[in-house]
């Protein structure tokens, strides 16, 4: 079959970009003619002259890179992306075609996905985070770092500064999203998601239509299979991802200055500055490649995944279990679904630097430790995610997208009244 991936970006910044990447690399090897069509660049090596998979890269820049009135107007409805995706999909056939978008918010924008579904192509997308729902992406209150429980564009939902920017950009985001979900109606028109966890599938039917189909798709864990890491041999805990405050990394580093445990941070982020001042004994690698990570992990006593925020999988966390390192987690993530307290790893309470300072002080027993870590790699590899199996998972996701939409196709008898 055609497939057509949109992604933001054409490079990979973090763990949404690289599971694109990967399953395009993936459909492609099997045969599939795949075409990633991004926003902005520059295009990674990894998705460069790989045959059956060709590159568009619209040369449009990240709204977060971006400043003034057209990069407002194009965040909210990109209407070159809509057009340029047109003349591509005008010359393939719906019939066996499907469209699939990961990441759209930062630079394609919703207009992609109704240029798709306007020409009458099967269409799904991959709940990496909550954007098409939530104006902030997360159901988090950003300011006070709480979890929001409100509807999606209530009026409890406009009132509410839980951005992580200005108000100002809070009312924008609002914006966007009552352009995509009230006017453009994308959500009721979607083919059909992929859930990247069951707590992300339960989040997200909180707002999408009731008779959305949601089938939960875990992400490609691209860990090889290699010895377990002697987990208790080692000394420091690791952290890896941005530093910023909704990943959790201070909580991380107040928990270990109590108790004077060696920790490395291996990311970049606004955070930096001040944990290097608030915890200088601790290391910084800045950012690092996956090569990098697996070799940081190799060092490691323990995992620690703090989130605050609410992930919808947990990337980093798996691949940690996957190398026979215990994990450290917080509750309520979509990490617990995998990290059993006392078994492979251990849990926290959310938010709680107190909680996660008396579960970080457990790991002094090096046969907890050696316990917990053997379990850790032992239930990983008994069903892995590798990518393999994603696509095998994938390729049947597509297949049945494909049939709904088909059978939609004679009872259709009109579009939603969307931008131009």
């Amino acid at each position: 079959m055609n497939i057509v991936i949109l992604n933001d970006a054409a490079c990979i910044r973090g763990g949404a970009d690289r599971v694109a990447f990967d399953s395009a690399r993936g459909l492609a090897a099997r045969g599939h003619r795949v075409v990633l069509f991004t926003a902005f660049g520059p295009v990674d090596e990894s998705i460069s002259g790989v045959p059956g998979l060709e590159v568009i890269c619209l040369g449009n820049s990240w709204l977060r890179n971006d400043r003034g009135l057209p990069a407002m107007t194009r965040g909210l409805w990109n209407r070159e992306a809509a057009v340029q995706l047109r003349g591509l999909l005008s010359r393939l056939e719906p019939a066996d075609t499907i469209v699939h978008a990961h990441l759209y918010s930062s630079a394609l924008s919703a207009s992609v996905m109704d240029a798709s579904m306007r020409a009458g192509f099967a269409t799904v997308l991959t709940l990496h985070d909550y954007f098409i729902t939530c104006p902030n992406g997360a159901y988090f209150v950003f300011p006070k770092a709480k979890l929001c429980e409100r509807r999606a564009l209530s009026m409890s939902c406009l009132a509410c500064h839980c951005d992580s920017r200005r108000r100002a950009h809070k009312a924008w985001r609002v914006a966007r999203t009552w352009l995509q979900n009230r006017v453009a109606k994308i959500p009721q028109r979607l083919t059909a998601y992929a859930a990247v966890s069951g707590v992300c599938e339960t989040l997200a039917r909180r707002d999408l239509p009731a008779d959305a189909a949601i089938e939960v798709l875990p992400n490609i864990v691209g860990v090889e299979r290699h010895p377990p890491v002697d987990a208790a041999r080692n000394r420091s805990l690791v952290f890896t991802g941005r530093l910023e405050n909704y990943k959790g990394p201070h909580l991380l580093a107040e928990a270990a200055a109590r108790l004077n445990l060696p920790v490395t941070f291996c990311g970049t982020g606004p955070l930096e500055a001040e944990l290097k001042q608030r915890y200088p004994q601790a290391r910084f690698t800045g950012w690092v490649t996956p090569e990098q990570v697996f070799e940081e992990l190799g060092q490691a006593r323990g995992f620690v995944f703090p989130s605050v925020y609410r992930e919808t999988f947990g990337l980093s966390a798996a691949e940690a279990l996957a190398r026979g390192i215990p994990v450290v987690a917080s509750r309520g993530t979509a990490a617990e679904e995998f990290v059993h307290h006392d078994r492979n790893g251990l849990l926290f309470a959310h938010n709680s630097v107190d909680d996660l300072t008396v579960q970080l002080a457990k790991l002094a027993d090096d046969s907890l430790v050696s316990r917990l870590g053997a379990e850790a790699y032992e239930t990983y590899w008994q069903a892995p995610l590798t990518a393999e199996r994603h696509l095998e998972h994938l390729t049947r996701f597509y297949g049945d997208a494909m049939n709904r939409a088909k059978a939609k196709a004679g009872s259709k008898t009109g579009t939603a009244a969307t931008p131009a």
